[in-house]
């Protein structure tokens, strides 16, 4: 069999069998499992609910990490804000904004701008930005007059 070259690290080896595409180093091995990780959370509906509940789980049993980690990393944490400014002007579109005000992107669970009293019912909340699950909620509007 003639040498290859490795998908991560671009060095060529002899590969064991045709489907191999990774050196066997531990790096190579490292990246070939992240790759299939990627690729199985787009593809797999399942193994994407399966990881989210684990994550849930864990978060569970380690309260606090993240607010810890932020506090023992403050560079980090920093470093992420400002990405995270990038990444939420890069979700919006030049048509769903105008340039003298740009929404809030982070969510809001109370945040609405119309008092028409038309929003009486049964609704569904479907979470866009914010962690959390799928809830049935039911609205009965006040109107200001009752007091």
């Amino acid at each position: 069999m003639e040498e290859v070259p490795c998908i991560h690290c671009g060095i060529f080896f002899i590969p064991r069998n045709r489907k191999q595409n990774y050196r066997c180093f531990p790096e190579c091995q490292k990246a070939r499992r992240a790759a299939w990780q990627r690729n199985k959370l787009q593809t797999d509906r399942e193994y994407r609910e399966n990881q989210r509940i684990s994550n849930k789980k864990w978060l569970q049993n380690n309260p606090g990490y993240w607010k810890e980690y932020r506090r023992n990393n403050p560079d980090k944490a920093d470093r992420n804000r400002t990405l995270q400014k990038v990444r939420n002007n890069r979700r919006l579109s030049p048509a769903t904004h105008s340039t003298t005000s740009k929404p809030n992107l982070i969510a809001k669970m109370d945040a609405r701008k119309s008092s028409d009293g038309k929003l009486s019912g049964q609704y569904w909340l479907v979470p866009l930005f914010a962690k959390m699950d799928v809830i049935k909620i039911y609205l009965h509007v006040i109107t200001g007059s009752y007091k």
